[in-house]
């Protein structure tokens, strides 16, 4: 998702589960992946029914910010402690992709394939330690890339200007 992090925590559910089952301290790890009601309830209206497979905790400034990534193709969300959801991506087809987009895409693919594209609408950003609404929402498509055995992502905006380039990394 768009924007610099000071700070990640990540928490797999499986990882968790696996923990829980092997040390038997269930009731502490609930309470340590329990989510701040605003973001609960922003989770619930923007992605009803789906079950949550990676959460992870970055501050941003200041700000807490949720990362989740949800099971079975459902996207992803990323909201601030306070409920604001400031990005939501949602899996998409390559033809539902923007001309322009796509072929900066295939471009940074660099002879790599294209393994999955998100289409990410950011709502808001953080700036100086505070949450800000954008007026209208701001759209970028995320390309997951492959190479053998090298993996990036690209980030590009729909007229087809790269955001952030690939980083190859193994």
């Amino acid at each position: 998702m768009p924007g610099t992090r000071n700070m990640s925590v990540t928490i797999s559910v499986a990882s968790v589960l696996a923990l829980t089952i092997s040390t038997g301290w269930a009731q502490q790890e609930k309470v340590k992946r329990e989510l701040p009601a605003a973001v609960a309830k922003a989770v619930k209206d923007n992605r009803p029914n789906a079950e949550i497979d990676t959460l992870t905790v970055e501050k941003e400034d200041g700000v807490s910010l949720y990362d989740i990534e949800f099971q079975k193709g459902k996207g992803e969300i990323e909201v601030a402690e306070d409920g604001s959801v400031i990005d939501i991506a949602t899996i998409v087809n390559l033809k539902d992709v923007p001309a322009a987009a796509l072929a900066a895409i295939r471009k940074g693919a660099a002879g790599g394939s294209i393994k999955q594209v998100e289409k990410s609408e950011v709502r808001a950003e953080v700036k100086h330690g505070r949450v800000v609404k954008l007026a209208s929402p701001r759209y970028i498509y995320e390309a997951e890339l492959v190479k053998g055995n090298q993996k990036a992502e690209i980030q590009v905006a729909p007229d087809g200007q790269v955001i952030e380039a690939p980083k190859w990394k193994d």
